[in-house]
């Protein structure tokens, strides 16, 4: 990855997870993140001994930390490392006070500052599958203790989530197509206020009209868009912040050099928001994936057994579990005792050992 890629990617999740954001999921789940998912982490932390220290690699916001400490209690005496290669600092570490955890920024995942196994457990969720492969995940093993346990979620290629971000990116490239809703706006901002005046020339009043038609287009289509789309999120959200500041526009006294510069700066936080969502679904695992990877841990660590499930509730696929420990650890007990009927379970167990 170039450098000026690598910049733009640690600065589009920085400034994500400084909004506050606990996940990277799309709007539309959000809540996907309980159910099923919470319920697979219940499993692994519920095997750990009485003090564990723990690795969570690519953090993010701190949700499975979180998770964790609030299921373990005040009176655990874990101690979690939680790195990530963006700025992170989550607001609520400051106002619950987990001493316990301590957050790094800008750590790549395939170079961890931690000695050879030194936690008993390393954890991602949605995050090491957005590593070098295999660099990230034998960096996660070089750091595993081998009586240790790896567990991870990760994106399914085939998953309601990337579903939902193949979406987004769609409506993304609607938006701001040379005719869409942003070009559209920039266009005609300059004139709303000139038209309100009621000052200009036949000529300019024609170009105003002009632009002014190509802007209720472009609203147009995106409100049939709307109506069509599986995941309307996006577009409702961009309908209602880019008329706004059109509407602005026509206000007396309107500054339109300040509410283009509000334009583009909206428009920068699509377009980091589209790099995310990309990456998403660029770095989902197909089944093909997911042998790669198992092979690949079994043959660093043959002694372990591995075992992965799809992670499904009702909405639909979710991802990917995977856990990975010595052969006759019970944490491998969760794979057998999934119902592949019920809502909020794993199901499709498939083992390797």
């Amino acid at each position: 990855m170039r450098n000026e890629e690598a910049l733009k990617r640690r600065s589009a999740w920085s400034t994500y997870w400084a909004s506050g954001a606990l996940h990277s999921c799309a709007n539309s789940y959000q809540d996907n993140y309980r159910g099923a998912i919470e319920d697979f982490w219940g499993v692994v932390f519920k095997h750990m001994g009485a003090s564990s220290r723990v690795l969570d690699i690519a953090t993010g916001n701190g949700a499975l930390p979180l998770m964790l400490s609030r299921l373990r209690g005040r009176e655990a005496k874990d101690s979690i490392d939680a790195v990530d290669l963006a700025e992170i600092a989550p607001a609520w570490n400051a106002t619950e006070q987990w001493p316990q955890i301590r957050f790094h920024s800008g750590i790549r995942m395939e170079r961890l500052p931690f000695e050879n196994q030194s936690f008993d457990l390393v954890v991602s969720q949605y995050g090491i599958e957005y590593g070098k492969w295999p660099d990230a995940l034998s960096e996660g093993l070089r750091v595993c203790r081998s009586e240790g346990v790896l567990a991870l979620v990760l994106h399914h290629s085939d998953s309601v989530l990337v579903s939902v971000g193949r979406s987004e990116l769609r409506n993304h490239e609607l938006l701001t197509s040379p005719r869409g809703l942003i070009e559209s706006a920039r266009r005609v901002i300059p004139w709303v206020s000139t038209m309100r005046a009621g000052i200009f020339s036949y000529e300019d009043a024609a170009e105003a009209q002009s632009r002014k038609a190509a802007y209720n287009l472009a609203m147009s289509v995106i409100s049939e868009e709307i109506v069509s789309t599986p995941v309307p999120d996006l577009l409702l959200e961009a309908r209602q912040s880019i008329h706004q500041l059109v509407s602005e526009a026509a206000v007396a006294d309107a500054d339109a050099s300040q509410i283009l510069l509000r334009l583009e700066q909206y428009s920068d936080s699509l377009a980091a928001a589209a790099l995310r969502t990309a990456e998403m679904v660029s770095h989902a695992l197909c089944q093909a994936d997911m042998e790669a990877m198992k092979r690949y841990l079994i043959e660093a660590r043959p002694d372990w057994k591995v075992t992965s499930r799809v992670i499904l509730q009702a909405e639909g696929l979710l991802g990917w579990g995977m856990v990975a420990a010595v052969d006759g650890n019970p944490i491998h007990a969760w794979s057998a005792s999934a119902d592949p009927l019920a809502p909020g379970q794993l199901v499709g167990d498939d083992s390797m050992s």
